[in-house]
């Protein structure tokens, strides 16, 4: 009894030895364990840290790459896009001003400073410390621009327009950095032409140092333009902080700069598994209670697990042989595993077979060697041969296998091949993959190759391909007559040994701003080539990372016809000068004899004349005046072809201006009996800003029409509407309807054309030159609207059109209205009593200067008289005048110059009053002539009472200035 109860005891007593055992065992393979999963998840927590930066590194520099690119495309653009007279044209200059403040806007962080240069103007632009925007104007270049090596420069040859940019740099890499965050513990550092700085609030700081062997490494990397990580120790001077850091670099460039950059970041390397350690410690002590928990319960499942044990030994063999087929399997997708033996039999495949071939396991173990295709299966029994020779562990191999369905299959075999320890071979294992797609896309790449190859061997254009350093690789040329040396001798050369300079030279430098860039760059050349002096169009471009292609063209017969063209347009621009200068030459020869004829009406109508004599006299003066009103049509409309009427803007009372305007045609309107209105729409502004003058001509031309053809007792209706858009613009409506005769509707398109008149017979009724329209059409265009007639003949004519304006807000108080356009009238028989003056008449024309002669006489005053602008000079050298009339055209020197002369004496006579006289009606004449120094300009023909006028005003200056 004794022993049959030990023996439960002994039992008990030798599992409890063997579960103690095995509980210190499992404790001790827990912390085993235990420490190399921390070390694992250090190891994994730093690795991903690592991967972490470096991509943030390359992120950061990339970025700042790409947007320092950014800016400086749309700076290329800019200046790419400006017209040198950018300033001579208002709306065009607000656009160019907008233009640039959109440009500061973009890149506000880089750019301090933008200075235009213009061909007569200098401006810059920059943000002031209240974020203004700031415009300043210069007179040259260096007024404007202190050191030139600030700035980067982009220049417009063709347009001679420049752009210098000044740019903050420091600014611009810290504003760049701060928008990166690596956490705590790690520091954002710039490498800036060997030096390092930190970021902080954006801005770059001094006082980083990184252990010297260390950064001898960073800046060989730098210089040579690689990337890199690196281990060691880095100063924080700022903070006195000394850690060991990892270290990431990323060089970067910033065309056209030449300098060296590259962003650093660094991670002190202590804390990135510091924060690891409390959290594993937690993590093991609950790992010890689940252990001795587990424990607890192993105890009584310990026979269960014996029992397991026992049956995982007996199929471990198994396991095992099964484990290494599914290694197998994972390598490949799309295939079957199959086994051969010694005699290269197949004993065994898998069911995948089926998928694959269609043939279940048999029919392929019996049968396969029918399906592989004869010329495959010599090549594969040569390899495996020559394989099993060299005792190689295996092998591969491509071929053509029969399905079951008829089609062929391609495929891609992998063999495992095993040897005894006799090194006799033993079998194989092998891996079938499908790699049909593959191999038809192979095919297709290869035919696509060879259709990109035709198509470029049959191009016109001359395609050279060359490495990254210059050497030529391949050709397709078709003509070889075009090229300076033959294409075949160019092979395995550099561009510098098969061009000449200086065009090995410029194709160099477009060469290595493509590599830089990765832009397409054009250049145009001319060489000689083996059939004569030829011009050629050439493009660069990368054709893949490793090569560059160029794809050059014969453009010889299109910069002849460029050149052509170029000289035809010359020539029509000479003759628009021609027809410009005829047209000035016409006015002043025409103007100057009506100047006498309608000067000498004004002193006969102050004779003692009779009825009839003063019928006489009003139908010569009403028509010399229709023949200036002839002219100045005549002048307004060539001006307008040429291009040269401008808008002249000004503020003005809106209302009022249309009602002076209308009051003109009182007098005609009364005598017709013509029931004339005019209505305004309830949304007008009070005050408009736009050009008067223009609205006025444009309103008085056909009004005026409306009036001439509009019968008597008809009726004349003006409608006049606004509407308001963006807060201070608007749109002018304006319509005019009339009674009148019509227009016969074939007649109405051709109604805006010069010369043109809905009746064009010789005894049409209504009589005039049909620019009328012409000009207000024109001029409607100008002011930015469209004018639309619509008529029925025998019922009336409407006329109808828009113009755009700004509205002015201010009060009325505040603006100013038009003078009275009226002279001034007074009794000037006999002036000279009232306003003495001393006068120098200027004038060569024989008529002018009797008629000028005697309304002086009329006037009571002896003048002196010089013929031309050297008698002129003279006369005011030596005498004392109080007011100097001068003609513009004459012979010898004319007005401009003498005027000029006089304006340079030393004395005060070069004060003296000079107003212009001439037939020179453009404004651009009176604007030249008031610009050298003129005092007024009276346009020929001049009214007496002008002349009057203009003596009586000096004399009241010169008055005024001596009390």
């Amino acid at each position: 009894m004794i022993d049959i109860e030990k023996q439960p005891s002994n039992s008990y007593s030798k599992a409890y030895r063997w579960f103690v055992i095995t509980g210190i065992l499992v404790v001790l393979l827990v912390v085993f364990l235990a420490f190399n999963f921390y070390d694992a998840l250090s190891k994994n927590q730093l690795e991903a840290r690592k991967q972490f930066l470096n991509r943030q590194v390359e992120l950061a520099a990339k970025d700042i790459q790409n947007h320092f690119g950014v800016t400086y495309d749309d700076l290329v653009f800019f200046v790419n896009n400006l017209e040198p007279w950018t300033y001579q044209v208002e709306n065009e200059q607000m656009a160019f001003e907008g233009r640039a403040r959109r440009v500061f806007n973009n890149h506000r962080n880089l750019l301090d400073t933008i200075v235009v240069e213009f061909p007569d103007q200098v401006v810059s632009f920059h943000f002031d410390q209240r974020n203004n925007f700031v415009k300043n104007s210069f007179t040259n270049l260096d007024e404007a621009v202190q050191n030139k090596d600030a700035y980067i420069k982009f220049e417009n040859p063709v347009k001679k327009v420049k752009i210098l940019a000044a740019i903050n740099i420091e600014r611009f890499l810290g504003d760049q950095l701060g928008n990166y965050y690596l956490g705590i513990n790690s520091e954002k550092l710039l490498f800036f032409n060997g030096q390092l700085f930190g970021v902080f609030e954006y801005m770059p700081t001094k006082g980083y140092k990184i252990q010297q062997e260390v950064f001898n490494t960073i800046q060989k990397d730098i210089e040579i333009g690689l990337k890199g990580n690196y281990q060691g120790f880095l100063t924080n001077e700022p903070e006195s902080r000394e850690f060991e850091a990892l270290i990431f670099q990323y060089p970067f460039t910033l065309y056209p700069l030449n300098d060296k950059f590259s962003v650093v970041f660094v991670q002190d390397r202590q804390s990135i598994t510091s924060g690891i350690f409390s959290t594993y410690a937690y993590l093991l002590v609950g790992l010890m209670f689940l252990l001795v928990v587990v424990i607890l319960i192993l105890y009584r499942f310990i026979k269960n697990a014996q029992e397991s044990n026992r049956v995982l030994m007996q199929n471990s063999d198994k396991i095992t042989s099964l484990f290494r087929q599914q290694s197998l399997l994972l390598q490949e997708s799309k295939g079957f595993i199959y086994f051969q033996n010694a005699d290269r039999k197949m004993t065994n495949v898998s069911s995948e077979v089926k998928k694959i071939l269609g043939y279940d396991e048999t029919e392929f173990i019996d049968g396969f060697k029918s399906f592989i295709d004869p010329k495959d299966d010599q090549i594969l029994d040569t390899v495996i041969q020559k394989a099993i020779e060299n005792k190689e562990e295996s092998f591969s191999l491509e071929f053509n296998f029969l399905r079951k369905s008829g089609e062929w299959l391609r495929v891609r075999v992998f063999e495992k091949l095993f040897f005894d320890d006799k090194g006799v071979f033993t079998g194989n294992v092998g891996i079938c993959t499908d790699i049909q797609d593959r191999f038809l896309a192979d095919q297709e790449l290869f035919k696509s190759n060879n259709r990109l190859v035709s198509v470029l061997r049959s191009l016109p254009d001359i395609i050279f391909i060359y490495n990254n350093e210059g050497m030529f690789l391949d050709y397709y040329v078709q003509d070889e007559s075009l090229l300076i040396s033959s294409a075949s001798e160019s092979i395995g050369k550099n561009i510098k040994e098969v061009l000449p300079e200086p065009l090995s030279l410029e194709i160099m430098e477009g060469f290595e701003r493509v590599k830089k860039t990765g832009k397409l760059v054009t250049i145009e050349f001319e060489a000689i080539s083996q059939s004569g002096k030829k011009i050629f169009e050439t493009r660069l471009f990368k054709l893949d990372d490793e090569r560059v292609i160029s794809i050059a063209r014969d453009i010889t017969g299109q910069k002849l016809w460029e050149k052509g063209l170029q000289e035809a347009m010359e020539a029509a621009e000479l003759a628009n000068k021609a027809k410009s200068e005829f047209l000035a030459n016409m006015s002043h020869e025409i103007r100057t004899p009506m100047n006498g004829l309608l000067g000498i009406i004004g002193l006969m109508e102050k004779t003692n004349l009779d009825v009839q004599q003063q019928e006489f006299l009003q139908v010569i003066k009403d028509s010399g005046q229709s023949l200036s009103v002839i002219i100045n049509d005549i002048l307004d409309y060539s001006k307008i072809e040429a291009g040269m009427m401008k808008l002249d803007v000004s503020k003005f009372h809106f209302k009022n201006e249309i009602e002076k305007i209308l009051k003109i045609f009182n007098g005609l309107v009364q005598e017709k009996r013509i029931r004339l209105r005019y209505t305004f729409g309830p949304l007008m502004p009070e005050y408009v800003q736009l050009d008067r003058t223009k609205l006025g001509q444009i309103l008085f031309n056909l009004i005026g029409n409306a009036v001439k053809f509009t019968p008597e007792e008809g009726e004349i209706s003006i409608h006049i509407t606004g509407e308001l858009f963006m807060e201070t613009n608007v749109i002018l409506y304006f319509t005019i309807i009339d009674s009148g005769i019509g227009i016969p509707a074939d007649k109405i398109n051709s109604l805006t054309q010069p010369f043109v008149q809905a009746d064009g017979s010789t005894t049409r009724e209504y009589k005039g030159t049909g620019l009328g329209l012409a000009i207000s059409e024109k001029l409607i265009e100008l002011m930015g609207g469209e004018l639309k007639i619509t008529s029925e003949l025998g019922k009336g004519s409407v006329f109808a059109f828009n113009l755009y304006g700004t509205v002015w807000l201010e009060e009325e108080h505040f603006l100013s209205e038009l003078p009275d356009q009226k002279l001034e009238e007074f009794e000037w028989g006999n002036m000279a009593k009232t306003y003495p003056v001393d006068i120098l008449l200027v004038e060569d024309n024989d008529t002018n200067l009797k008629f000028m002669k005697m309304l002086m006489k009329e006037l009571g005053y002896k003048i002196n008289i010089a013929k031309n602008g050297v008698e002129a000079v003279s006369a005011v050298r030596d005498g004392k005048f109080d007011l100097v009339l001068m003609d513009i055209q004459m012979p010898k020197m004319n007005g401009l110059e003498a005027t000029e002369i006089i304006r340079q004496m030393d004395d005060e006579k070069k004060n003296v009053p000079i107003i212009g006289l001439s037939a020179n009606a453009f404004q651009e004449d009176i604007n030249n002539a008031i610009a050298i120094g003129m005092d007024g300009y009276l346009t020929k023909p001049v009214q007496v009472q002008e002349i009057a006028l203009t003596i009586k005003k000096q004399y009241e200056k010169k008055a005024k200035k001596e009390a």
